[in-house]
């Protein structure tokens, strides 16, 4: 007699474009972001007010990222292009978001534990993601 498991190759959970939005706006100076997922890479489109000096400016940015590695529970991307310029500050402010994101040395860390759909789900790591158009898709291990 054989058992069949409809989760033998992994529990599949979606990651949202809309999702990445709503984290990376929270306490945010980035009001307006889009996040774009295409099968190759995540692209983050928006405006941020950078003060600099007595003046606020409001600077428009756009971000490539590409997954990379994964590490138990947690999906590294790489920081490919950053237009219009390559600032630190700014990739700072959008991407340090603890405990969702961190960001260190063009590399964007993700920890799919602190997402609530992910919590739920208290065994198991990343066994596989996919980029698909408009969401992450990875499967957890049981």
């Amino acid at each position: 007699m054989s058992t069949f498991s409809p989760f033998k190759s992994g529990i599949p959970i979606s990651v949202t474009e809309a999702m990445v939005e709503r984290i990376i706006k929270m306490k945010s100076s980035c009001q307006d972001i889009k996040v774009e997922i295409t099968p190759k890479q995540i692209v983050l489109s928006g405006t941020m007010e950078v003060k600099k000096m007595m003046f606020k400016k409001n600077v428009a940015f756009r971000i490539t990222l590409k997954p990379v590695h994964v590490e138990k529970r947690t999906i590294s991307f790489e920081l490919v292009e950053m237009e219009p310029v390559d600032r630190n500050f700014i990739n700072q402010r959008i991407f340090n978001r603890p405990p969702f994101f961190e960001f260190e040395k063009r590399t964007i860390k993700m920890n799919v534990n602190a997402w609530n759909i992910v919590r739920k789900i208290p065994v198991g790591t990343i066994k596989s993601y996919e980029l698909v158009e408009g969401a992450l898709i990875m499967k957890l291990s049981l």
